[in-house]
């Protein structure tokens, strides 16, 4: 019997990516996005998800694709929870499928692609004939990042009212 993962799958301009569903809470449509000046350079704002204020992050920031150049679809929000660190809110330009991908069908990311900067970048699946990108959520801030998304996160949430006043 063969080994599958489960990612949900999205995508982002032109490319697909995939995140573990293990990590994944929710898949929000037409969630409003409260844009926070000044924030962290991947930080695009907050939301609101029942009563929790969550960080927006950008992949599109994080991936240095900040234009839109063709794309269509619904814009949607991956809310992911890294395991003892923080939840965030993925802006995705769409989610495609939950998937069941053949684990034979994955390789690791090739060694060019990963730098420092790009430890996110875990595997490759061929799904479908379509390269998936599978990111690891867990790196996608670095510790002193983390740090200071979980601070914000903690004062945003602890305040009188919380984010019943988002």
């Amino acid at each position: 019997m063969a080994d599958y993962i489960k990612p949900v799958i999205f995508r982002l301009g032109n490319q697909q990516f995939g995140v573990d569903i293990n990590l994944v809470q929710s898949i929000e449509r037409e969630i409003n996005i409260v844009r926070v000046p000044n924030a962290m350079k991947y930080i695009s704002g907050i939301v609101n998800l029942r009563g929790e204020v969550i960080p927006a992050f950008s992949l599109r920031k994080k991936f240095g694709t900040d234009d839109n150049v063709g794309v269509i679809g619904e814009d949607s929000t991956v809310i992911v929870n890294i395991p003892g660190v923080v939840k965030l809110a993925l802006e995705v330009d769409e989610v495609l499928e939950i998937g069941d991908i053949d684990a034979q069908s994955i390789v690791q990311m090739p060694a060019l692609a990963k730098t420092v900067d790009t430890e996110y970048l875990d595997r490759v699946a061929n799904v479908n004939g379509q390269l998936v990108i599978l990111l690891d959520v867990e790196k996608l801030l670095t510790q002193s990042e983390a740090e200071s998304v979980k601070k914000f996160t903690e004062d945003m949430n602890d305040n009188d009212g919380g984010a019943a006043n988002v």
